[in-house]
């Protein structure tokens, strides 16, 4: 997911980003009580699940339609900055019964 992808559907600003893969790249967006997550090309817009707690003035848990995402937050710190922190988190999509889990880095900032 590119950051101009991340911003049409409003996540952009102080909140968090999954990073993960090879590459380290963008995952998931999530600021304030907006997320996106690009899913076989397509760029969804998720809101809090049912349930989701606070994750660094945004939230752990978001869903659109079956789909639900989970972010497992280890809070062990791998880099740090002036306004951001990222660390090793895991996230977990559930969908249809069928759950697969990654671990990556939460990068949270302003």
């Amino acid at each position: 997911m590119t950051f101009s992808e991340a911003e049409r559907a409003g996540a952009v600003g102080t909140g968090c980003t999954w990073l993960g893969g090879r590459d380290g790249s963008r995952r998931l967006a999530m600021a304030d009580d907006r997320a996106a997550v690009r899913r076989n090309g397509v760029i969804l817009r998720m809101k809090p699940a049912a349930g989701a707690k606070p994750l660094f003035l945004t939230y752990d848990r978001w869903t659109v339609g079956t789909l639900r995402i989970v972010i497992r937050d280890t809070g062990r710190v791998v880099r740090r900055g002036h306004e951001f922190s990222e660390t090793i988190a895991w996230i977990d999509f559930e969908e249809n019964g069928r759950k697969r889990s990654f671990e990556g880095w939460l990068n949270c900032g302003s």
